[in-house]
């Protein structure tokens, strides 16, 4: 009986998948899913809840993992106490991330560019403020000769770190171009970064 249930979830998070990556989630639809994965509306209903419930379900596991990996990264590059070796922490988190999201690459375009209407809508944001805040922290460490970088700097940078991961995965660059195009940005930033500090 449980592996009976089991593949019914399985079904239906593969279906709802498959749709809210073609119509997003406030144009998706619970009959379309429903016939699709063979599985009654009210089981939809039973197992998740509502749309809502159902794009969580489909999402979560990437969205909380990326979370997680990203911390770990970022926390052990702002205890390092060298910027040398935060910037070279820096860039191998990157690297990690960048594979998780492809690793997981539907979650992440259904995050980044179907979630409208989700709690979802934000997780690009909760990204952005997580690293504003730990650079922050970079920044008043490392900066040398009474050098201030201003908040809303950061702020700013900190976003457009973002935007990149958006942009490869909402174009659809192949991961391994798309780990060109960051390694690029990492020397275009470790430039900025070493002028901006002094």
């Amino acid at each position: 009986m449980r592996q009976e249930t089991a593949g019914v979830t399985e079904a239906l998070i593969e279906s709802a998948k498959k749709e809210f990556l073609e119509y997003g989630f406030h144009n998706a639809n619970l009959r379309r899913i429903s016939a699709d994965s063979g599985v009654s509306t009210n089981s939809i209903y039973t197992r998740f809840g509502d749309k809502s419930g159902l794009f969580d379900a489909v999402v979560r596991p990437a969205a909380d993992g990326l979370m997680q990996i990203y911390l770990a990264s970022i926390s052990e590059a702002s205890e390092c106490g060298s910027a040398q070796t935060a910037a070279d922490m820096g860039s191998s988190g990157t690297d990690m991330v960048l594979k998780y999201i492809y690793d997981n690459l539907d979650a992440f375009r259904l995050i980044f560019c179907k979630s409208a209407g989700t709690e979802y809508e934000r997780y690009f944001d909760k990204l952005a403020e997580t690293e504003e805040k730990y650079y922050k922290v970079f920044a008043e460490q490392y900066s040398r000769n009474g050098r201030r970088v201003s908040d809303f700097f950061i702020h700013v940078v900190c976003r457009s770190g973002w935007q990149y991961i958006y942009e490869v995965v909402s174009h659809d660059i192949p991961y391994e171009e798309a780990k060109e195009f960051m390694e690029c940005i990492r020397q275009f930033n470790y430039a900025g970064w070493n002028c901006i500090l002094n």
